[in-house]
């Protein structure tokens, strides 16, 4: 009876500590290292996109070779321009957010380019 009232007891303690978690503000680390993270994934995704946009690139001649080597050169610039910066949580803060909307944006313009390619070349190995 003793364990049944201790297990009711310490359950009642972690759901009230976890809904006053729900409604404390994160902290300015945390919310930094969740945008990395953010940025981080949309990297890993920008990578697996850009290698299949390097296998079509070879199949590709002319004016659609240039303007996808501009895309491409366009990722490597974000990519290599990337380092998180700011002397303060909320100038920290504010450049990771600008950074990973832009992941974000390279991201879907690569796809929208990988599927208008694959669309219209289906010969290219997948």
């Amino acid at each position: 009876m003793q364990f049944r009232r201790m297990g009711i007891i310490i359950g009642l303690a972690l759901v009230v500590g976890s809904l006053i978690s729900m409604v404390l503000p994160e902290s300015e680390s945390k919310i930094e290292e969740t945008l990395f993270h953010e940025i981080t994934y949309q990297m890993d995704e920008l990578k697996r996109i850009t290698d299949d946009l390097v296998q079509i690139r070879d199949t590709l001649a002319g004016m659609q070779q240039v303007q996808l080597d501009a895309q491409l050169q366009q990722t490597a610039d974000w990519l290599f321009a990337f380092r998180p910066q700011g002397d303060s949580h909320e100038a920290r803060k504010a450049y990771l957010i600008e950074n990973r909307d832009q992941a974000l944006q390279l991201v879907e313009e690569l796809r929208t380019t990988r599927a208008a390619l694959l669309g219209s070349n289906p010969s290219p190995a997948q």
